[in-house]
Protein backbone atom coordinates (compact mmCIF):
# COMPACT_ATOMS: atom_id res chain seq x y z
CA UNK A 1 0.00 0.00 0.00
CA UNK A 2 2.85 2.43 0.79
CA UNK A 3 5.18 1.50 -1.74
CA UNK A 4 1.96 2.10 -4.32
CA UNK A 5 1.23 5.36 -2.90
CA UNK A 6 4.89 6.62 -3.59
CA UNK A 7 5.10 5.03 -6.84
CA UNK A 8 1.31 7.14 -7.40
CA UNK A 9 3.26 10.26 -5.81
CA UNK A 10 6.05 9.50 -7.78
CA UNK A 11 4.50 9.41 -11.36
CA UNK A 12 2.22 12.63 -10.57
CA UNK A 13 5.25 14.72 -9.75
CA UNK A 14 6.79 13.27 -12.93
CA UNK A 15 9.94 11.75 -10.88
CA UNK A 16 11.65 8.28 -11.05
CA UNK A 17 10.15 6.25 -8.24
CA UNK A 18 13.78 4.83 -8.05
CA UNK A 19 14.85 8.76 -6.37
CA UNK A 20 12.15 8.91 -4.03
CA UNK A 21 11.25 8.43 -0.51
CA UNK A 22 8.19 8.23 1.74
CA UNK A 23 7.88 9.54 4.69
CA UNK A 24 4.87 8.13 6.90
CA UNK A 25 4.09 9.21 10.78
CA UNK A 26 5.25 12.73 11.13
CA UNK A 27 2.64 15.03 13.30
CA UNK A 28 0.38 17.18 11.51
CA UNK A 29 1.89 19.91 14.27
CA UNK A 30 5.24 19.18 12.92
CA UNK A 31 6.73 22.34 11.03
CA UNK A 32 9.06 22.90 8.24
CA UNK A 33 12.00 23.77 10.36
CA UNK A 34 11.79 20.44 12.51
CA UNK A 35 10.78 18.60 9.46
CA UNK A 36 14.09 19.87 7.74
CA UNK A 37 16.25 19.04 10.91
CA UNK A 38 15.30 15.57 11.22
CA UNK A 39 15.67 14.64 7.52
CA UNK A 40 19.18 16.40 7.45
CA UNK A 41 20.34 14.62 10.30
CA UNK A 42 18.84 11.33 8.58
CA UNK A 43 19.41 11.45 5.08
CA UNK A 44 22.59 13.36 5.28
CA UNK A 45 24.98 10.30 3.87
CA UNK A 46 22.38 9.92 1.02
CA UNK A 47 23.69 13.33 -0.64
CA UNK A 48 21.08 16.35 -1.50
CA UNK A 49 17.31 16.00 -1.45
CA UNK A 50 14.04 18.41 -1.65
CA UNK A 51 10.86 17.74 0.03
CA UNK A 52 8.58 17.65 -2.96
CA UNK A 53 5.48 17.65 -1.01
CA UNK A 54 3.14 16.74 2.32
CA UNK A 55 -0.33 15.32 2.43
CA UNK A 56 -2.23 14.68 5.23
CA UNK A 57 -3.50 10.42 5.82
CA UNK A 58 -6.26 9.61 7.93
CA UNK A 59 -5.38 6.11 8.24
CA UNK A 60 -2.59 6.89 10.07
CA UNK A 61 -4.29 10.14 11.04
CA UNK A 62 -0.41 11.81 10.37
CA UNK A 63 1.03 13.57 7.37
CA UNK A 64 3.31 11.62 4.42
CA UNK A 65 5.72 13.61 2.77
CA UNK A 66 7.60 12.78 -0.34
CA UNK A 67 11.29 13.39 -0.89
CA UNK A 68 13.06 13.36 -3.86
CA UNK A 69 17.08 12.08 -3.66
CA UNK A 70 19.78 13.64 -6.53
CA UNK A 71 20.29 10.22 -7.14
CA UNK A 72 18.70 6.24 -7.01
CA UNK A 73 18.13 5.16 -3.65
CA UNK A 74 21.51 3.59 -1.80
CA UNK A 75 20.12 0.46 0.06
CA UNK A 76 23.26 0.32 2.52
CA UNK A 77 22.75 3.89 3.40
CA UNK A 78 18.68 4.31 3.26
CA UNK A 79 17.42 4.60 6.98
CA UNK A 80 14.08 2.19 7.93
CA UNK A 81 13.14 5.17 10.59
CA UNK A 82 13.99 8.36 11.03
CA UNK A 83 14.06 10.04 14.54
CA UNK A 84 11.70 12.44 14.67
CA UNK A 85 8.70 14.72 16.78
CA UNK A 86 5.98 12.53 17.86
CA UNK A 87 8.30 8.90 17.82
CA UNK A 88 10.19 7.51 14.58
CA UNK A 89 9.05 8.54 11.27
CA UNK A 90 8.62 5.13 8.72
CA UNK A 91 10.89 5.51 5.33
CA UNK A 92 9.47 3.85 2.58
CA UNK A 93 11.06 2.89 -0.75
CA UNK A 94 10.69 0.87 -3.54
CA UNK A 95 12.37 -2.15 -3.01
CA UNK A 96 15.15 -3.12 -5.28
CA UNK A 97 14.68 -5.33 -8.19
CA UNK A 98 15.63 -8.75 -6.94
CA UNK A 99 16.18 -11.56 -9.14
CA UNK A 100 12.95 -13.33 -9.29
CA UNK A 101 11.46 -9.99 -9.64
CA UNK A 102 13.86 -9.75 -12.73
CA UNK A 103 12.62 -12.78 -14.16
CA UNK A 104 8.94 -12.46 -13.61
CA UNK A 105 9.37 -9.29 -15.20
CA UNK A 106 10.82 -10.64 -18.17
CA UNK A 107 8.33 -13.44 -18.23
CA UNK A 108 5.73 -11.22 -18.20
CA UNK A 109 7.09 -9.07 -21.00
CA UNK A 110 6.90 -12.28 -23.09
CA UNK A 111 3.69 -13.24 -22.27
CA UNK A 112 2.84 -9.46 -23.40
CA UNK A 113 4.41 -9.86 -26.76
CA UNK A 114 3.05 -13.37 -27.73
CA UNK A 115 6.69 -14.55 -27.47
CA UNK A 116 8.27 -17.78 -25.60
CA UNK A 117 11.86 -18.54 -24.33
CA UNK A 118 12.52 -20.27 -27.10
CA UNK A 119 11.78 -17.29 -29.61
CA UNK A 120 13.35 -15.20 -27.71
CA UNK A 121 16.17 -17.20 -28.32
CA UNK A 122 16.40 -18.42 -31.50
CA UNK A 123 15.31 -14.58 -31.99
CA UNK A 124 19.10 -14.09 -30.46
CA UNK A 125 20.85 -16.97 -32.41
CA UNK A 126 21.54 -18.59 -29.49
CA UNK A 127 21.86 -22.34 -30.26
CA UNK A 128 19.64 -25.44 -29.28
CA UNK A 129 21.68 -26.25 -26.85
CA UNK A 130 21.53 -22.80 -24.98
CA UNK A 131 17.87 -22.59 -25.53
CA UNK A 132 17.53 -25.96 -23.75
CA UNK A 133 19.56 -24.73 -20.98
CA UNK A 134 17.08 -21.51 -20.90
CA UNK A 135 14.08 -23.35 -20.75
CA UNK A 136 15.48 -26.09 -17.76
CA UNK A 137 16.09 -22.64 -15.79
CA UNK A 138 13.13 -21.00 -16.32
CA UNK A 139 10.90 -24.21 -15.22
CA UNK A 140 13.09 -24.62 -12.25
CA UNK A 141 12.63 -21.04 -11.30
CA UNK A 142 9.20 -20.81 -11.75
CA UNK A 143 7.45 -22.37 -9.37
CA UNK A 144 9.94 -20.48 -6.57
CA UNK A 145 9.10 -17.12 -8.40
CA UNK A 146 5.14 -17.97 -8.11
CA UNK A 147 5.87 -18.56 -4.06
CA UNK A 148 8.39 -15.68 -3.76
CA UNK A 149 5.67 -13.11 -5.41
CA UNK A 150 2.70 -13.84 -3.62
CA UNK A 151 1.15 -11.27 -1.41
CA UNK A 152 -1.28 -11.09 0.57
CA UNK A 153 -4.38 -8.33 -0.67
CA UNK A 154 -5.42 -5.20 1.41
CA UNK A 155 -8.69 -5.72 3.36
CA UNK A 156 -11.76 -3.94 1.23
CA UNK A 157 -15.39 -4.04 2.86
CA UNK A 158 -17.43 -1.51 1.29
CA UNK A 159 -17.81 0.57 3.65
CA UNK A 160 -17.90 4.62 2.99
CA UNK A 161 -15.56 5.46 5.79
CA UNK A 162 -13.08 2.44 5.82
CA UNK A 163 -12.25 0.49 9.48
CA UNK A 164 -9.13 0.48 11.41
CA UNK A 165 -6.64 -1.91 9.35
CA UNK A 166 -8.99 -1.33 5.68
CA UNK A 167 -8.08 0.48 2.80
CA UNK A 168 -10.47 3.07 0.62
CA UNK A 169 -11.35 0.87 -2.72
CA UNK A 170 -9.24 3.38 -4.94
CA UNK A 171 -6.09 2.18 -3.16
CA UNK A 172 -7.16 -1.66 -2.91
CA UNK A 173 -8.08 -1.66 -6.52
CA UNK A 174 -4.31 -0.12 -7.75
CA UNK A 175 -3.03 -2.75 -5.33
CA UNK A 176 -4.77 -5.59 -6.48
CA UNK A 177 -4.28 -5.15 -10.78
CA UNK A 178 -0.88 -4.91 -9.77
CA UNK A 179 -1.02 -8.42 -7.99
CA UNK A 180 -3.17 -9.57 -10.54
CA UNK A 181 -0.63 -8.98 -13.60
CA UNK A 182 2.20 -10.58 -11.16
CA UNK A 183 -0.20 -13.64 -10.84
CA UNK A 184 0.49 -14.29 -14.18
CA UNK A 185 0.84 -18.05 -13.86
CA UNK A 186 -1.42 -18.95 -11.28
CA UNK A 187 -4.78 -20.83 -11.91
CA UNK A 188 -7.95 -18.97 -11.88
CA UNK A 189 -8.83 -20.85 -9.08
CA UNK A 190 -6.19 -19.58 -6.96
CA UNK A 191 -6.58 -15.88 -8.09
CA UNK A 192 -10.21 -15.99 -7.07
CA UNK A 193 -9.41 -17.53 -3.92
CA UNK A 194 -6.53 -15.00 -3.22
CA UNK A 195 -9.02 -12.35 -4.30
CA UNK A 196 -11.57 -13.23 -1.67
CA UNK A 197 -9.09 -13.59 0.80
CA UNK A 198 -8.67 -9.65 0.82
CA UNK A 199 -12.76 -8.85 0.99
CA UNK A 200 -15.01 -8.53 3.62
CA UNK A 201 -18.81 -7.52 4.37
CA UNK A 202 -20.71 -6.01 1.05
CA UNK A 203 -17.41 -6.47 -1.54
CA UNK A 204 -17.85 -10.42 0.10
CA UNK A 205 -21.19 -10.67 -0.75
CA UNK A 206 -20.96 -9.66 -4.19
CA UNK A 207 -18.56 -11.81 -5.22
CA UNK A 208 -19.97 -14.76 -3.57
CA UNK A 209 -23.43 -14.05 -5.41
CA UNK A 210 -21.19 -13.68 -8.40
CA UNK A 211 -19.72 -17.17 -8.23
CA UNK A 212 -22.71 -18.91 -7.40
CA UNK A 213 -24.69 -17.84 -10.48
CA UNK A 214 -21.73 -18.76 -12.36
CA UNK A 215 -18.80 -20.49 -10.82
CA UNK A 216 -16.48 -20.25 -14.12
CA UNK A 217 -16.57 -16.26 -13.60
CA UNK A 218 -12.65 -15.45 -13.84
CA UNK A 219 -11.16 -13.44 -11.24
CA UNK A 220 -11.01 -9.95 -13.93
CA UNK A 221 -14.47 -10.73 -14.25
CA UNK A 222 -14.89 -10.34 -10.16
CA UNK A 223 -13.28 -7.51 -10.42
CA UNK A 224 -15.44 -5.42 -13.08
CA UNK A 225 -17.99 -5.94 -11.01
CA UNK A 226 -16.42 -4.78 -8.02
CA UNK A 227 -15.42 -1.65 -10.04
CA UNK A 228 -18.91 -1.49 -11.59
CA UNK A 229 -20.57 -1.55 -7.83
CA UNK A 230 -18.02 0.27 -5.79
CA UNK A 231 -15.37 2.24 -8.09
CA UNK A 232 -16.00 5.87 -8.99
CA UNK A 233 -18.65 6.27 -11.71
CA UNK A 234 -18.75 10.28 -11.68
CA UNK A 235 -19.98 11.50 -14.97
CA UNK A 236 -17.43 14.22 -16.79
CA UNK A 237 -19.72 17.16 -15.94
CA UNK A 238 -19.53 16.07 -12.20
CA UNK A 239 -16.09 15.58 -11.83
CA UNK A 240 -15.69 18.92 -13.60
CA UNK A 241 -18.03 20.83 -11.45
CA UNK A 242 -15.81 19.11 -8.35
CA UNK A 243 -12.49 20.11 -10.15
CA UNK A 244 -13.93 23.81 -10.62
CA UNK A 245 -15.31 24.26 -7.03
CA UNK A 246 -12.74 22.72 -4.78
CA UNK A 247 -11.88 25.24 -2.40
CA UNK A 248 -9.21 25.57 0.34
CA UNK A 249 -10.90 23.90 4.00
CA UNK A 250 -10.32 25.90 7.29
CA UNK A 251 -7.63 24.32 9.07
CA UNK A 252 -6.03 22.89 5.55
CA UNK A 253 -2.33 24.07 4.70
CA UNK A 254 -1.87 25.78 1.00
CA UNK A 255 0.38 23.18 0.18
CA UNK A 256 -2.10 20.29 1.11
CA UNK A 257 -5.06 21.91 -0.78
CA UNK A 258 -2.44 22.38 -4.03
CA UNK A 259 -2.12 18.24 -3.95
CA UNK A 260 -5.81 17.68 -3.11
CA UNK A 261 -6.84 20.10 -6.57
CA UNK A 262 -3.72 17.83 -8.42
CA UNK A 263 -5.58 15.18 -7.74
CA UNK A 264 -9.22 16.01 -9.09
CA UNK A 265 -7.23 17.76 -11.92
CA UNK A 266 -5.66 14.46 -13.46
CA UNK A 267 -9.42 12.27 -12.40
CA UNK A 268 -10.57 15.60 -14.87
CA UNK A 269 -7.99 14.93 -17.78
CA UNK A 270 -8.14 10.74 -17.42
CA UNK A 271 -12.44 11.30 -17.93
CA UNK A 272 -11.90 13.59 -20.17
CA UNK A 273 -13.66 16.30 -18.89
CA UNK A 274 -10.92 19.02 -19.10
CA UNK A 275 -8.35 19.31 -21.79
CA UNK A 276 -4.76 18.63 -20.52
CA UNK A 277 -3.41 21.70 -21.81
CA UNK A 278 -5.77 24.05 -19.76
CA UNK A 279 -4.81 22.27 -16.26
CA UNK A 280 -2.28 24.84 -15.58
CA UNK A 281 -5.12 27.34 -16.16
CA UNK A 282 -7.20 25.93 -14.18
CA UNK A 283 -5.09 25.42 -11.44
CA UNK A 284 -4.06 28.79 -11.44
CA UNK A 285 -7.37 30.27 -11.18
CA UNK A 286 -8.23 27.83 -8.12
CA UNK A 287 -5.65 29.14 -6.33
CA UNK A 288 -6.18 32.78 -6.47
CA UNK A 289 -9.68 32.15 -5.93
CA UNK A 290 -10.06 29.47 -3.66
CA UNK A 291 -7.25 29.44 -1.25
CA UNK A 292 -6.02 31.88 1.16
CA UNK A 293 -2.87 33.39 0.23
CA UNK A 294 -0.43 35.52 1.41
CA UNK A 295 0.32 38.96 0.60
CA UNK A 296 3.74 38.10 -1.63
CA UNK A 297 2.38 34.75 -2.88
CA UNK A 298 -0.82 36.44 -4.21
CA UNK A 299 1.00 39.59 -5.66
CA UNK A 300 3.34 36.98 -7.54
CA UNK A 301 0.27 34.88 -8.92
CA UNK A 302 -1.38 37.60 -10.27
CA UNK A 303 1.77 38.68 -11.84
CA UNK A 304 2.30 35.65 -13.46
CA UNK A 305 -1.74 35.47 -14.86
CA UNK A 306 -1.11 39.25 -16.35
CA UNK A 307 1.94 37.92 -18.09
CA UNK A 308 -0.11 34.91 -19.46
CA UNK A 309 2.64 32.32 -17.98
CA UNK A 310 0.58 29.99 -15.85
CA UNK A 311 2.70 28.23 -13.68
CA UNK A 312 2.80 24.09 -13.68
CA UNK A 313 1.90 22.11 -10.55
CA UNK A 314 5.90 21.66 -9.55
CA UNK A 315 6.59 25.22 -10.20
CA UNK A 316 3.29 26.29 -7.84
CA UNK A 317 4.14 23.57 -5.36
CA UNK A 318 7.85 25.21 -5.22
CA UNK A 319 5.85 29.08 -4.53
CA UNK A 320 3.56 27.34 -2.05
CA UNK A 321 6.43 25.71 -0.38
CA UNK A 322 7.95 29.27 -0.19
CA UNK A 323 5.26 31.04 1.31
CA UNK A 324 4.56 28.38 3.73
CA UNK A 325 8.47 28.43 4.74
CA UNK A 326 8.08 32.79 5.05
CA UNK A 327 5.01 32.06 7.59
CA UNK A 328 6.60 30.01 9.88
CA UNK A 329 9.97 32.23 10.00
CA UNK A 330 6.92 35.21 10.99
CA UNK A 331 4.82 33.18 13.18
CA UNK A 332 8.37 32.11 15.21
CA UNK A 333 9.49 35.49 15.08
CA UNK A 334 6.31 36.74 16.54
CA UNK A 335 6.27 34.11 19.36
CA UNK A 336 9.82 35.52 20.13
CA UNK A 337 9.28 38.75 20.31
CA UNK A 338 5.82 37.95 22.30
CA UNK A 339 7.90 35.57 25.25
CA UNK A 340 10.64 38.42 25.59
CA UNK A 341 7.60 40.84 25.89
CA UNK A 342 5.71 38.34 28.28
CA UNK A 343 9.67 38.27 30.19
CA UNK A 344 9.85 42.10 30.26
CA UNK A 345 6.54 42.33 31.64
CA UNK A 346 7.22 39.70 34.52
CA UNK A 347 10.82 41.25 35.46
CA UNK A 348 9.26 44.81 35.82
CA UNK A 349 6.04 43.10 38.05
CA UNK A 350 9.08 41.25 40.00
CA UNK A 351 11.19 44.51 40.20
CA UNK A 352 7.27 46.45 41.31
CA UNK A 353 7.22 43.55 43.93
CA UNK A 354 10.26 43.50 45.34
CA UNK A 355 10.22 47.67 45.53
CA UNK A 356 6.82 47.66 47.54
CA UNK A 357 8.34 45.01 49.72
CA UNK A 358 11.37 47.06 50.16
CA UNK A 359 9.05 50.05 51.18
CA UNK A 360 6.93 47.81 53.34
CA UNK A 361 10.47 47.24 55.13
CA UNK A 362 11.33 50.62 55.42
CA UNK A 363 7.57 51.65 56.57
CA UNK A 364 7.42 48.62 59.14
CA UNK A 365 11.39 49.90 60.60
CA UNK A 366 10.18 53.62 61.25
CA UNK A 367 6.89 52.04 62.79
CA UNK A 368 9.76 49.90 65.18
CA UNK A 369 11.52 53.14 65.95
CA UNK A 370 8.52 54.85 66.79
CA UNK A 371 7.55 52.23 69.39
CA UNK A 372 10.97 51.95 70.94
CA UNK A 373 11.13 55.42 71.29
CA UNK A 374 7.51 55.35 72.87
CA UNK A 375 8.72 53.07 75.22
CA UNK A 376 11.69 54.40 76.16
CA UNK A 377 9.90 57.92 76.92
CA UNK A 378 7.29 55.90 78.86
CA UNK A 379 10.13 54.30 81.05
CA UNK A 380 11.45 57.73 81.58
CA UNK A 381 7.93 59.07 82.61
CA UNK A 382 7.94 56.02 85.13
CA UNK A 383 11.34 56.73 86.42
CA UNK A 384 10.62 60.67 86.76
CA UNK A 385 7.39 59.87 88.30
CA UNK A 386 9.12 57.39 91.04
CA UNK A 387 11.80 60.32 92.01
CA UNK A 388 9.37 62.76 92.55
CA UNK A 389 7.42 60.11 94.68
CA UNK A 390 10.87 59.38 97.08
CA UNK A 391 11.68 63.36 97.25
CA UNK A 392 8.44 64.78 98.99
CA UNK A 393 8.95 66.81 101.88
CA UNK A 394 7.76 64.46 104.56
CA UNK A 395 9.50 61.50 103.34
CA UNK A 396 12.72 62.63 102.47
CA UNK A 397 15.20 62.07 105.32
CA UNK A 398 17.14 64.86 107.28
CA UNK A 399 15.04 67.44 105.81
CA UNK A 400 13.02 69.94 107.24
CA UNK A 401 9.75 69.02 108.88
CA UNK A 402 6.53 70.90 108.87
CA UNK A 403 7.37 71.74 112.62
CA UNK A 404 9.98 73.06 111.67
CA UNK A 405 9.26 74.80 108.90
CA UNK A 406 6.48 76.38 111.24
CA UNK A 407 9.44 77.41 113.54
CA UNK A 408 11.34 78.95 111.25
CA UNK A 409 8.35 80.85 109.67
CA UNK A 410 7.78 82.53 113.40
CA UNK A 411 11.70 83.50 113.14
CA UNK A 412 11.19 86.65 111.30
CA UNK A 413 13.57 89.50 111.03
CA UNK A 414 12.76 90.49 114.17
CA UNK A 415 14.07 87.57 115.85
CA UNK A 416 12.16 85.33 118.01
CA UNK A 417 8.87 86.96 119.77
CA UNK A 418 8.75 89.43 117.57
CA UNK A 419 5.48 88.12 115.36
CA UNK A 420 2.51 89.13 115.71
CA UNK A 421 0.37 87.40 118.91
CA UNK A 422 -2.57 86.62 116.72
CA UNK A 423 -0.21 84.75 114.20
CA UNK A 424 1.05 83.11 116.85
CA UNK A 425 -1.70 81.93 117.87
CA UNK A 426 -3.10 80.84 114.81
CA UNK A 427 -0.13 78.66 113.89
CA UNK A 428 -0.09 77.18 117.60
CA UNK A 429 -3.56 76.28 116.17
CA UNK A 430 -2.94 74.73 113.09
CA UNK A 431 0.20 72.45 113.82
CA UNK A 432 -2.30 69.58 114.46
CA UNK A 433 -3.98 70.44 111.36
CA UNK A 434 -2.96 70.29 108.00
CA UNK A 435 -0.51 72.75 106.50
CA UNK A 436 -2.12 72.87 103.16
CA UNK A 437 -5.04 70.57 101.14
CA UNK A 438 -3.96 67.50 100.26
CA UNK A 439 -1.03 66.92 102.76
CA UNK A 440 -1.24 64.38 105.68
CA UNK A 441 -0.66 65.17 109.06
CA UNK A 442 2.82 63.62 110.59
CA UNK A 443 2.48 61.53 113.13
CA UNK A 444 3.61 62.68 116.50
CA UNK A 445 5.41 59.91 117.11
CA UNK A 446 7.87 61.04 114.42
CA UNK A 447 7.92 64.37 115.58
CA UNK A 448 8.69 63.50 118.91
CA UNK A 449 11.79 61.32 117.71
CA UNK A 450 13.42 62.86 115.07
CA UNK A 451 12.78 66.68 115.67
CA UNK A 452 13.01 66.24 119.66
CA UNK A 453 16.40 67.94 119.83
CA UNK A 454 16.06 69.94 117.07
CA UNK A 455 12.24 71.48 117.24
CA UNK A 456 12.94 72.87 121.09
CA UNK A 457 11.93 75.80 120.91
CA UNK A 458 14.24 79.06 121.20
CA UNK A 459 15.03 80.43 124.58
CA UNK A 460 13.81 83.59 125.62
CA UNK A 461 16.41 86.61 126.25
CA UNK A 462 14.30 87.60 129.42
CA UNK A 463 14.91 83.90 130.81
CA UNK A 464 18.62 84.14 131.05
Amino acid sequence: MAVTLLRDWCRWMGISARRGLLILGIPEDCDEAELQESLEAALWPMGHFTVLGKVFREEDNATAALVELDREVNYALVPREIPGTGGPWNVVFVPRCSGEEFLSRVFHFLEQQGQTVESVAGALGLGLRRVCWLRSVSQAVQPWVETMRYQRLGVFSGRDQPAPGEESFEAWLDHTTDMLHVWQGVSEREKRRRLMEGLRGTALQLVHGLLAENPARTAQDCMAALIQVFGDNESQATIRVKCLTAQQESGERLSAFVLRLEVLLQKAIEKGALARASADHVRLRQVLTRANLTEPLDEALRKLRMVGRSPSFLEMLGLVRESEAWEASLARNERAQAEEGAGARANAQADARAGAKAEDDKVEEKEQEERESEEEDSDDHDAVLAGLGQARPSEAPGGPTPAQMGSASREGPGGPGCEPEGLAQAGDQETGEPLEEGLKPIPEELGNEDGAGEMSPPKSSSGK
